[in-house]
């Protein structure tokens, strides 16, 4: 039998972290899945009271490197504080969409980032804000 060795992620490096209002959070992740083109309906992790998307970086040389050391580099998490529900219900271009949760909690490195969410504070020095 093969020898098997298991390297689970030793660091997490997130780039940006963006919080939205629960409307606003669903809305983007809906129009960011449109923009892509994607056909399906995007879903969206949940984990004990926090909803997030992970946008990865693109993989490439450097990126597969610094995987391979052990470090996880993640382009931009979106979040938003919200109690579970199967489906959050948005409305995107005339159309009603219902955005999908699924819980994450069989992802060790999600349940990582989501302990970090729960803790974030905005950097004071940059102003967000979400049109309406």
């Amino acid at each position: 039998m093969a020898k098997i060795n298991y390297l689970p992620t030793e660091e997490i490096l997130i780039h940006q972290v963006l919080e939205y209002d629960n409307k606003s959070f669903f809305e983007e992740v809906t129009k960011q899945s449109l923009a892509r083109q994607i056909s399906l309906i995007p879903s969206v992790n949940w984990i004990d009271g926090i909803a997030f998307v992970v946008w990865p970086y693109p993989d490439s040389e450097d990126i597969v490197k610094e995987g391979v050391k052990g470090k996880m580099h993640i382009y931009a998490v979106l979040f938003t504080r919200i109690l579970y529900q199967t489906h959050f219900p948005v409305t995107v271009a005339n159309q009603d969409i219902r955005v999908p949760l699924r819980k994450a909690t069989n992802n060790p490195d999600f349940i990582d980032i989501v302990q970090f969410l729960k803790d974030f504070k905005p950097d004071p020095r940059v102003s967000v804000q979400v049109s309406s």
